[in-house]
């Protein structure tokens, strides 16, 4: 699935993965919330989006569309590269599984699609090495503060480890719905908006289940 605010993005794309007879593209959207509502329908293996903003609100876009409301178990890839290893491990941690540049070579974006449907990930052009102390710091209340359930603290954990809802109901042998209960729950309770930083919160306070 393709997700793109450009026309020409998008258009440019379709001819891109179309010519190889490994990939095809079962639908295109510019508008990411009219994206949403086919995703069930359509049931993409892998979704390609770009905002057109920030990687950030890129990465929000993405997670949208492969929750268990969107396509669950789908692979998100963002039109957006990421420059440096601080903004791969965000989008890691958000459960993104690669950031491109659409304007790189043909077969280089066959290749970092093939490669994201097979369960790999992919940054292209690669990235700067930056400290991992140069990560955004998450702000909210310590764990131990808002007393999370074991449920709740396994949810976070697998989300730290950039599953999505589905890899995470499989794991903890729980119902999505119920996975995505206690992820709610949780979030309300450390003050996170979206699942990026829930994920990096996780992350940060050391939250691996």
């Amino acid at each position: 699935m393709l997700v793109a605010e450009q026309s020409v993005t998008r258009a440019g794309l379709r001819s891109i993965l179309t010519s190889t007879p490994e990939l095809r593209v079962v639908s295109s959207y510019g508008d990411p919330e009219q994206a949403m509502e086919a995703t069930r329908q359509d049931q993409p293996e892998v979704v390609l989006v770009g905002t057109r903003e920030s990687l950030v609100a890129d990465a929000a876009a993405a997670q949208q569309l492969v929750s268990v409301n969107g396509a669950p178990g789908a692979k998100a890839i963002l039109l957006h590269p990421a420059e440096t290893s601080v903004e791969v491990s965000q989008v890691l941690t958000g459960g993104v599984h690669g950031c491109i540049d659409p304007a790189m070579d043909e077969e280089q974006i066959i290749r970092a699609v093939m490669t994201v449907a097979m369960g790999g990930a992919v940054f292209l052009p690669a990235p700067k090495v930056q400290q991992v102390e140069q990560m955004l710091v998450i702000d909210g209340p310590s764990p131990a503060e808002v007393r999370l359930t074991e449920r709740e603290r396994a949810v976070l954990g697998g989300l730290a480890r950039g599953l999505n809802n589905s890899e995470i109901a499989t794991e903890l042998f729980l119902a999505e719905a119920t996975v995505k209960k206690h992820l709610t729950q949780a979030m309300r309770k450390i003050g996170q908006p979206d699942r990026l930083r829930a994920g990096l919160y996780a992350y940060q306070h050391g939250i691996f289940r």
